[in-house]
């Protein structure tokens, strides 16, 4: 029986054959990148073009273009490509420049590059204030565990209410002593005051999923835990939800990998070249504490 094992394995083992798959060549997208905000402060715009499927190196930047961003109260706010980092684009505000990021206006993109002109529009919707930072003791469970995260430490909430009148939507990023987390699996959007469009969940508290969503690993005594809150659109809303799965489709039983939404749309009919990624502009709040373990609330869920 033993030998019959034996010599089964080595044949499981001869038939393995290193399959190198094809794939289409991918140089047909402009790709952007911008989330405007009306946080203090220079914003900022990238512009790449897409790559291989299979290609894992830098995207290389746009360079050139004629980047642009208009309100619906004829502000023209005109976007310069950075020296340093081809690419990126910046408009800074300055003494006579207008105010930028206003609640309830609509914000028009285009972008020129060579014959062709890409445009998106996006309103800034309203954000609730976040009220506070909580935190308990807690030991790391499996997911928060790893190479130099602590194994002890404190665990954080953050609470606030969704804004009445259904179907407002939003992104939330949290920060440990500065620093993004920024995995794909901390890309955290919700609809009202749920991880998805639940009917009954407008101008609720954030449901206690959200407000435990800021641990990938936990905080220790002086760390600084910083929570920023933004806006979004239902659209956008969909365009996070989508580019999660995407980024998390691995594995056994992954999925056949799908197009993500994009509103970047190419006005030359004639044009074989295509747009991707999102143009947002969110209204924001945070709000920052430190750990002080005297202050750790025991009953906290």
């Amino acid at each position: 029986m033993r030998y019959f094992i034996l010599i089964f394995s080595i044949f499981l083992f001869s038939c393995e054959e290193v399959v190198t798959l094809d794939s289409p060549k991918s140089n047909h997208y402009l790709v952007v990148e911008s989330t405007l905000t009306n946080l203090p402060g220079p914003q900022k715009i990238i512009l790449t073009q897409s790559q291989d499927y299979f290609d894992n190196s830098n995207a290389p930047g746009i360079k050139g273009a004629e980047v642009v961003v208009k309100d619906d109260a004829s502000n023209t706010f005109r976007f310069v490509e950075s020296a340093e980092n081809p690419g990126v684009y910046v408009w800074a505000p300055s003494a006579s420049s207008p105010q930028f990021g206003q609640v309830g206006r609509t914000y028009q993109l285009s972008v020129k590059s060579g014959n062709d002109t890409f445009i998106a529009s996006a309103t800034m919707n309203p954000v609730p204030p976040i009220d506070s930072i909580a935190y308990k003791t807690a030991t790391a469970n499996p997911r928060q565990s790893g190479d130099g995260k602590p194994k002890e430490g404190f665990e954080a909430r953050w609470f606030a209410n969704d804004l009445k009148g259904e179907g407002s939507c939003y992104r939330l990023k949290f920060y440990k002593n500065g620093k993004l987390f920024n995995a794909a699996s901390n890309i955290v959007v919700f609809y009202d005051s749920a991880l998805q469009k639940v009917s009954g969940t407008d101008g609720l508290m954030f449901n206690l999923p959200i407000r435990a969503a800021i641990n990938p690993e936990l905080y220790v005594a002086n760390d600084k835990v910083k929570v920023e809150l933004f806006s979004i659109s239902l659209d956008q809303f969909s365009f996070y939800s989508q580019a999660r799965l995407e980024l998390n489709n691995a594995g056994l039983f992954s999925r056949p990998a799908a197009n993500i939404p994009s509103n970047i749309k190419n006005t030359n009919s004639n044009s074989s070249l295509q747009g991707a990624g999102w143009f947002g502009v969110s209204a924001v709040s945070s709000l920052e504490t430190s750990i002080d373990p005297s202050k750790a609330r025991k009953n906290l869920p």
